[in-house]
């Protein structure tokens, strides 16, 4: 990725811009809050909350942006799954500013998951896990093109020439 796009990408992200606080007020006036990225689709914001669910609320808060401009479905036809099965790989990054007791290996941070299929997913604690994946996605990309598909297309191409069946004429 250029420089100029790397930077029309992360302008779309909107990360900066004035900063914005989440708020969860709750019925007799105790507020909790943090800062709101500008990425985030939503405000999490609530009020009217009974003070003794408000620190259940405040593990609950998550912060997410969702990448779903993938192009299409790494499964393919006659796959076993029909068009409406198929999962378009995306990512989505969430952020869980508030310390979970019940969960305390949970990263209180953004963290980025990316999913291939309904099966398979990847979380990334950091831009280096990611940048570890990417490269591991172009190897097996890359022995797919410089290894698998040139054996593939002589194989195919000996068998289009070699194969009749028993109907069918020889050459």
């Amino acid at each position: 990725m250029s420089a100029d796009e790397e930077a029309a990408a992360v302008a779309e992200l909107r990360t900066t811009g004035t900063p914005r606080t989440w708020r969860l007020t709750a019925t007799n006036g105790v507020t909790v809050s943090g800062y709101l990225p500008p990425w985030a689709y939503e405000d999490p914001s609530a009020s009217g909350i009974d003070p003794d669910r408000l620190p259940v609320a405040a593990c609950d808060v998550e912060l997410f942006r969702y990448f779903d401009d993938l192009a299409g479905s790494l499964v393919g036809p006659g796959d076993g799954a029909e068009e409406d099965d198929y999962v378009t790989p995306f990512a989505a990054i969430t952020c869980h500013p508030c310390a979970e007791r019940e969960a305390p290996d949970r990263p209180v941070g953004p963290v980025l998951t990316v999913q291939v299929s309904d099966t398979e997913e990847t979380v990334c604690a950091d831009p280096g896990e990611l940048a570890a994946l990417i490269a591991r996605l172009k190897a097996h990309t890359d022995y797919l093109d410089q290894h698998v598909r040139p054996a593939f297309t002589a194989i195919y191409q000996d068998w289009q020439t070699h194969h009749h069946t028993a109907t069918e004429p020889r050459p």
